[in-house]
């Protein structure tokens, strides 16, 4: 599935600097957060690894942790490569929805801040939660919030990419009702810090939601 995304034309110097800079960089409470939830897990597929920041992070802090980076922009993919050429190995260019052919079985699959621009979350997160062995990981910059009329979402268009709001009661229904095996448990971590003051949704915390099998 092809999206509308702006990051397709990025420019080099973009390309670098994407969610590495700044605000949302490496240190943002939703990373560290996330770094927390690995706690006890072996391995790790990184579904929209952008340039390897998450990797990053996880190389310092948890170097013990086998990690596997899935993005369907090559330049993104080519520019983690290049930053981290003795694991370019670890970075794969590919789409959440061929999570099938990726290789290997992980711990924990992680997903952050991509369900936001997809149409319908239901594929997605069944796809991510079939790879996971022991829990999915899902990061939103723009949480779920109830809807009127119980809207599946509230989308619009945001300088050059799509942007959905899901309803919260539609998608916590979805995790804990309609997932293949059901999920054991379903934990929400509220408040993990903010996103791009620069854009009208800077002020909404992001959410994790942790969806263990």
């Amino acid at each position: 599935m092809r999206l509308r995304e702006s990051w397709r034309n990025f420019k080099p110097e973009q390309v670098r600097d994407f969610l590495r800079a700044g605000h949302e960089g490496r240190d943002h409470p939703s990373r560290l957060k996330v770094i927390e939830l690995l706690q006890g897990m072996t391995s790790v597929l990184d579904v929209g690894c952008g340039t390897g920041v998450m990797f990053e992070l996880i190389r310092e802090r948890r170097p013990d942790l086998d990690y596997l980076g899935v993005d369907v922009t090559a330049q993104f993919v080519a520019a983690a490569r290049e930053r981290f050429p003795a694991d370019a190995r670890r970075f794969r260019e590919g789409s959440l929805y061929e999570l099938e052919g990726v290789p290997g079985a992980f711990d924990a699959v992680l997903c952050r801040h991509i369900l936001e621009h997809l149409p319908d979350y239901a594929p997605a997160v069944q796809r991510m939660y079939a790879r996971a062995r022991r829990k999915l990981i899902v990061v939103f910059y723009l949480p779920p919030r109830p809807l009127r009329l119980r809207r599946k979402r509230d989308e619009r268009f945001e300088r050059g990419f799509y942007t959905h709001t899901y309803d919260l009661g539609r998608f916590l229904d979805h995790l804990l009702n309609e997932l293949t095996p059901p999920a054991a448990e379903v934990r929400v971590h509220p408040r993990q810090g903010t996103s791009d003051h620069r854009f009208r949704w800077g002020d909404r915390e992001n959410i994790i939601y942790e969806i263990n099998r």
